[in-house]
Parts: structure tokens; C-alpha cells; sequence
């Protein structure tokens, strides 16, 4: 009865600080909460309207497909200060690949110093509490579209007893292929914290699921705005909508407003700036919450290694051409189309890698029809003659014929020269 009654105290302060999401109670009230603090100070600020928006290393929050998106490795660390004593840790890693991208990602929320009761209301003194994700991703891109899939484990510890758990998600883009003022349109989709739910003493609470689809405007104005707008439908409360934007103001220097309504104490105004110093960047978000105050986010993003450009569907209809001939042995070909993408996308490095790869093979193509036909010899044949089968081996075996003594030369060559004719003794030269 005494772990009952303090389980049952922290889950209420749970449900009252935590999120909108998790404001609901009754039939519709989920486990984990965890899993509905945004990730990335970024999205937070631009209204956590980032299904289609995500392109960085959050993206293992928002949308997987997100992953496949990044054109550089990057590691963010961010924290969060939340209400009644609260706090949020995350850090998070991706690396793109080739044709898409993997990452990983921890949380950690601790719910502070919460007062414990036994059965009489007597007090038990201050008690902890702790919840944990970690997570692990993959995303695939394709010509106009990329798709993603992550696998959580979760860890929640309430009064003493530790409960295990486990959810995926599955998301994907598509990409308009034509530009729209400078810019690009994407369409996103995704379906969150797919599961059976987290059980605590024989008692299973399904996971807060969510499907929210999106649609996002990606630099456009010379890649200075950025716009996104989200639908979600979260399980056991309202369906929400949530819009935002992004204004760069110089190269090192971002300003980021958004609107979360979704009928909870978690509506409210979101804000936040970015500051951009090469590759380490800064971001802070601001988040309203109603009655329940407010939240703040900070967070110190890395990136590094080659930039991998994101090619445009013609670029990469020409990669996928020069693969196929490279495929085919036409290596002459494939030099052509990858120093063709070269010239568009300079930046790609995996094209200077392939185009060293396909110069080599048509060196060593090259180098076997020649020898193949210009030094073959087979007396079976050939009567044991020595053939050359391209018209420069004739005229070079016809220059070095010239000159050649006789004997020396080839039985029955077309090539050797014809005898001298004997001269009369009275037209020879001497005394």
C-alpha cells in the first residue's frame, strides 16, 4: 500500500508537469512521457513543426526520414529547465552516409525531489524519480523521396521499481522536384512511439502514439526563410496543429517563432534564435505552457567531417546512369557522366572517388584489348604468322621492316622488302 500510494503521487505530478500531451486522464492517460519533450532547441522555437522541416541530427526525434536529409556528421548536447523542479538532458549523434544516415540518441528526465506518504499520510521523506529513452536510427535516400525507421528502449523508475520498454517509428519524405522561390517543398509523415506499452506491477499503459503528417518550405529566398506547418493525432487527447518559421538574418544569425494549439495547458507560443559560428552552432528556444509556466532550451550542436551535398534529381539520375554503366564494364561511359556530375556538384566527393574507380577499369580494359590484339600469336592459326590486328601495328611493322636483313625478317611477310637487282659490272662504281 505505502509503494501504491507514492507510485500514485508521482504519477500525478507527472501528468500535471508534464507536457500537453500527457495533461489527459482516464482511459486516454499513456506511459512514458519521456517520449513527448522535443528534442533540439531548433524545432522547439520554430513551433514543433518540424515533420517535414527535420533535416539535422533531431530528426531522430521528429521524423527518422530526417536523418537521410543531413549533409554533414553532427553531435548536439541540449538542456532543458521545465516546471515544479523538472529538468531534460539529451545528446544526440548522426552521420550521413552515401544513400542515407544513422544515428543515436539518449534522454534522460529527472522528476526532482518529489515527498513520499505511507499508507497513514505519514512522511517517508523526498524521494527520486527518473525516466530514459535511447534510441537508434537509420534512413534510406532515395531520387525525391527518403524514409527512416527508429528503435527506442525505455527505462522509467517510480517509487522504487524499474519498468522496461520498448517503441519504434517509422516516417518518410517526398520532395517536390521542382524549386519554389529559390526553395524546396517537402511532405512528411510519420507515426511515433509504435509499441505495447510500459507495465508496472502486472498493470500495462499503452505508449503515447502519434501520427502527424507535414509540410515544410526549405530555404527558400536564397535560403534565408524557412517555413513548416504540422497536423498530429495523438492518442487519448486532442488532435493538434502547429506552425512556424525561420528567418535568417545574416549567414551566423537565426530568428525562430511558432504556435502550438492542441486544446492542453501545453499550447501556447514558442520562439527561440540560432547563432551559427562554422561548424558549432548554438540554439535557444523558448516554450509557453499555459498555467503550468514556462520552459527553456539550450543547445551546443558540432558538426563535422566532408559535407555530403544533397543532389538534385537530375544530378542524381546521372549517378545512378554512371553506376549502371560501371555495372556494364562501359567504363568510358561512366568516366564521362561522373566527370559530368562533377562539374555540377564539385562538393560530392563520392563522385571523385568513382571516377578514379572507372578510369582505372578503362585503363585496365584497355590495356587487355591491346595486347589481346596487337601481340597475339598462334602458330595454329595463323600458319605461325604473326598478325596484327589494328591498322597502326601494320604501319609500324612496315617502318621497322625497312632496313631489316633479310633472313631475319618473316617467311612470306607482305611486308618485307622486295631483292635488290644485280647491277651490270660496268655501272659499279671503282678503279
Amino acid at each position: 500500500m505505502r509503494g501504491f500510494l507514492f507510485r500514485s503521487t508521482v504519477a500525478a505530478t507527472v501528468l500535471l508537469a508534464g507536457t500537453g500531451f500527457s495533461w489527459a486522464s482516464g482511459p486516454g492517460t499513456t506511459s512514458a512521457d519521456i517520449l513527448n519533450i522535443g528534442v533540439g532547441a531548433r524545432a522547439i522555437g520554430m513551433g514543433e513543426a518540424y515533420t517535414a522541416q527535420a533535416d539535422d541530427v533531431s530528426s531522430l526525434y521528429w521524423n527518422p526520414a530526417g536523418l537521410a536529409l543531413m549533409q554533414e556528421r553532427e553531435a548536439s548536447f541540449m538542456y532543458s529547465e521545465m516546471y515544479q523542479g523538472m529538468s531534460f538532458q539529451n545528446a544526440n549523434v548522426g552521420i550521413p552516409l552515401e544513400n542515407g544516415a544513422i544515428g543515436g540518441n539518449l534522454s534522460y528526465q529527472s522528476y526532482g525531489s518529489i515527498a513520499g506518504y505511507d499508507q497513514t499520510g505519514n512522511s517517508i521523506g523526498n524521494q527520486n524519480a527518473y525516466s530514459g529513452v535511447g534510441t537508434v536510427g537509420a534512413a534510406w535516400l532515395g531520387n525525391q523521396w527518403s524514409a527512416g525507421v527508429n528503435v527506442k528502449g525505455i527505462q522509467e523508475n517510480l517509487a522504487n521499481v524499474t519498468a522496461n520498454g520498448a517503441a519504434f517509428d517509422i516516417g518518410g519524405d517526398l520532395i517536390y522536384p521542382k524549386p519554389v522561390m529559390g526553395g524546396t517543398i517537402r511532405l512528411g509523415a510519420v507515426a511515433q512511439n509504435l509499441g505495447q506499452g510500459i507495465e508496472f506491477e502486472q498493470q500495462r499503459d499503452p505508449l503515447p502514439t502519434d501520427f502527424k503528417i507535414g509540410i515544410a518550405a526549405v530555404q527558400m529566398m536564397d535560403k534565408k526563410l524557412n517555413l513548416s506547418m504540422d497536423y498530429g493525432m495523438p492518442r487519448g487527447n486532442s488532435n493538434t496543429i502547429s506552425g512556424g518559421l525561420e528567418y535568417w538574418l545574416s549567414s551566423f544569425l537565426a530568428l525562430r517563432t511558432g504556435y502550438v494549439d492542441n486544446s492542453t495547458e501545453g499550447s501556447g507560443l514558442r520562439a527561440g534564435i540560432g547563432l551559427r559560428i562554422k561548424s558549432i552552432s548554438f540554439d535557444y528556444a523558448y516554450a509557453g505552457q499555459g498555467e503550468l509556466g514556462m520552459s527553456h532550451r539550450f543547445e551546443l550542436s558540432f558538426r563535422f567531417g566532408e559535407p555530403r551535398p544533397i543532389l538534385t534529381a537530375e544530378e542524381r539520375k546521372i549517378l545512378q546512369q554512371a553506376k549502371a554503366a560501371m555495372r556494364a564494364e562501359r567504363y568510358e561511359q561512366a568516366t564521362l557522366l561522373f566527370d559530368s556530375l562533377i562539374e555540377m556538384e564539385p562538393h560530392y566527393k563520392p563522385a571523385r572517388r568513382y571516377i578514379k574507380m572507372a578510369m582505372a577499369k578503362l585503363e585496365t580494359q584497355q590495356n587487355e584489348q591491346v595486347a589481346q590484339q596487337g601481340h597475339s600469336y598462334d602458330p595454329d592459326v595463323t600458319g605461325g604468322q604473326r598478325r596484327a590486328a589494328l591498322p597502326e601495328m601494320d604501319d609500324l611493322e612496315q617502318l621497322l621492316n625497312l632496313g631489316t636483313p633479310k633472313a631475319a625478317q618473316a617467311p612470306g611477310s607482305k611486308n618485307a622488302p622486295k631483292p635488290a637487282t644485280p647491277q651490270p659490272a660496268d655501272q659499279m662504281g671503282g678503279n
